[in-house]
């Protein structure tokens, strides 16, 4: 009988490792990332004590450096939106969104940062507007990944409510719906601008600390991290902890500790924000990697089958051997292969990608044997 089993081959070692947001952390993985997690810990000790050190100023710093994360945010976005497409979990549409919505925001913080492309910026800015973009930014991004990390994994066996229409219409809403919000808070930050709070004072922003809100963003985002480390261990969740915990540090560095622009917590903060979007978009990169590498051994392993079960056919043609219930040997394999598939599909322990991809196998081999067993094709075979 074909060993077409997709559990055998893809994944590799671990057979639920078909998605981040799937797949359980292995223990090397968790050391790894708790590694990463203390070294950051020490370098945000390191320039703890001279975070508030004047640098020269460099306004060409913030488009570079939003531009970067612009991108990291905008691919890492249209990869959640991917997985959300093949796992049909609610919780990875609102990281997709979390992410697609850091990616929209940065581009009014930057056009309107003091001194970027205007002296005093696009938009229409006027003194609180970037500061509060900030707040919105920073403060949004959590709020998302409270969302993902509250919602349940109950979807997981009930993924049938995802129908395709409904993933499509999903995802155009929520992309809407990021739209929509970031451009309601970008008129807050300009046409509401003297209705907020006063949190920016010329270049100091220490009044963020005072009026409480930055350690509110800062608290939200612990809060944040906290959920995700109290789930399950999954690939994505420990990720996004080491993300969370490297976007405090950004927090702490600029906004928090650090009271002026320019100053070594200015910039310090904005590349511990930088190292910190890059970790999901990199493991998601390389898992993918490794998903296709195995998945092309599993093709290669089942070429190599194939190739045997053909070999081992063609004399049995030839004698025109049949079966026990007189079919042809080609009927009777794809015969085992359906009960095969269709006794798999009865397990509890599959995840929605792995019962996808053993439903869509079931499919060709019933779509085979209907057309191997009709009319036609019995009065083309030798009698």
């Amino acid at each position: 009988m074909v060993d077409r089993n997709p559990l055998s081959g893809v994944g590799g070692r671990d057979q639920r490792r078909l998605f981040l947001s799937t797949a359980l952390a292995t223990r090397r993985e968790k050391r790894v990332a708790l590694a990463i997690a203390a070294i950051a810990l020490v370098a945000f000790l390191v320039t703890v004590p001279f975070v508030r050190l004047p640098l020269a100023k460099m306004p060409a710093f913030i488009p570079s450096y939003e531009a970067a994360l612009f991108f990291i945010d905008l691919i890492t976005a249209v990869l959640l939106f991917d997985q959300f497409f093949r796992v049909r979990s609610g919780g990875i549409l609102f990281l997709a969104s979390g992410y697609l919505f850091d990616a929209f925001i940065i581009v009014p913080h930057a056009l309107s940062f003091p001194g970027a492309f205007a002296p005093t910026g696009l938009l229409g800015a006027k003194e609180q507007t970037t500061a509060w973009l900030y707040v919105f930014w920073h403060g949004g991004f959590p709020l998302f990944v409270l969302c993902y990390a509250l919602w349940g994994r109950g979807e997981a066996s009930g993924g049938s409510y995802w129908t395709s229409l409904r993933l499509k219409w999903a995802m155009i809403g929520s992309i809407f719906a990021v739209a929509a919000l970031t451009i309601i808070l970008v008129l807050m930050a300009t046409w509401g601008h003297d209705f907020l709070p006063v949190v920016m004072r010329g270049g100091d922003y220490s009044l963020l600390v005072k009026t409480g809100i930055s350690p509110a963003v800062w608290a939200l985002t612990l809060l944040a991290m906290v959920l995700l480390w109290r789930r399950e261990q999954r690939v994505m969740d420990l990720w996004l902890m080491l993300v969370m915990w490297i976007w405090l540090f950004d927090i702490a560095l600029s906004a928090v500790i650090g009271s002026t622009r320019f100053d070594l917590g200015f910039y310090a903060g904005r590349i511990f924000g930088l190292i910190a979007a890059s970790f999901l978009l990199v493991t998601l990169i390389v898992e993918s990697a490794q998903i296709y590498a195995n998945a092309l051994g599993a093709a290669a392993s089942a070429e190599q089958r194939l190739a045997q079960l053909e070999r081992a056919r063609r004399p049995l043609e030839v004698r025109n051997v049949k079966t026990a219930r007189d079919e042809p040997v080609e009927l009777f394999v794809l015969r085992q292969n359906i009960a095969r598939y269709r006794t798999m599909l009865e397990s509890r322990t599959l995840d929605e990608g792995q019962r996808r991809m053993i439903e869509r196998l079931l499919s060709e081999e019933e779509g085979k044997y209907r057309a191997m067993d009709s009319p036609k094709m019995k009065a083309l075979r030798p009698q």
